[in-house]
């Protein structure tokens, strides 16, 4: 496959079918998938069968994240550093709801033939707003409607690396929670990345590349949710925000205590 060499070093194949059209999106999308190679890698085929689903130029780089100036307009193939020392991650370029979708069905279909996912390894969606100027993205009203809708814990704790974010917000007022929040050391499964996009790191785990169903399904609730928080805050909204601040005001020192012992030893 023909390559070229760009200033950071990385190889960019060029294989781009289109450049998707988003200027109509109102919302727009991004996805990273984690493995690790399986004994049936071959990196010549998996990079061939990514090449070919991609709509967009593929940037292989083997030794750190590609940096070059359009190096996000492209599906990268390069090393995760959250991982041991043989584990890639493969992002996709910022996209549509609908190829998205296509992305996540393709590249876990990819990983089942030549990988394997474990508890180190998770799938992180971007979502965000495209008007960016004037947004305030309510996070505190997003984790709560997450949480109600149950999206928060649907998946196993991954080696105690990212921790569910109403872990901290039950227990602290949302000043105190923003200050606490990023203490730890260790990675939220909800985090507000800048004013108008989100990242969701609750999906993961054991094969989770083999759940495609349930990961369309809670991106379509996950979806709903980001819409909803930038609306007008409903009665329903209003009175679980109202009853989330009098559990936190009636939080007992126990477990004030247990939090703090828990999480910051």
């Amino acid at each position: 496959m023909d390559y070229i060499v760009e200033s950071d070093g990385s190889k960019r194949y060029l294989v781009a079918k289109d450049s998707e059209s988003l200027g109509d999106e109102e919302y727009l999308f991004g996805c990273e998938f984690e493995f690790y190679p399986s004994q049936a890698y071959e990196q010549e085929a998996f990079l061939e069968e990514l090449c070919s689903l991609s709509y967009s130029d593929v940037v292989v780089n083997e030794i750190f994240v590609p940096h070059f100036k359009d190096s996000k307009s492209c599906m990268q193939l390069k090393p995760d550093i959250s991982l041991d020392s043989n584990g890639l991650e493969i992002s996709v370029p910022i996209c549509s709801y609908e190829r998205l979708k296509f992305y996540i069905v393709s590249i876990n279909g990819l990983i089942a033939k030549y990988a394997y996912t474990n508890n180190d390894t998770g799938l992180h969606i971007h979502i965000s707003k495209v008007q960016k100027d004037g947004i305030n993205f309510d996070f505190y009203k997003f984790a709560l409607l997450c949480n109600h809708k149950g999206l928060l814990d649907k998946w196993d704790t991954r080696n105690g690396y990212c921790i569910n974010v109403m872990n901290v917000i039950n227990y602290n007022s949302k000043r105190d929670s923003k200050v606490l929040k990023n203490k730890k050391g260790r990675v939220w499964n909800l985090e507000l990345v800048s004013k108008n996009r989100v990242e969701i790191r609750t999906m993961g785990g054991v094969d989770y590349h083999l759940k495609s169903d349930q990961i369309l399904k809670e991106l379509a609730d996950y979806k709903a949710i980001f819409e909803e928080t930038l609306r007008r805050d409903s009665e329903h909204f209003k009175l679980l925000k109202k009853e989330h601040l009098e559990m936190v005001k009636n939080a007992s020192d126990e477990e004030k205590i247990g939090f703090m012992k828990l999480f910051f030893g």
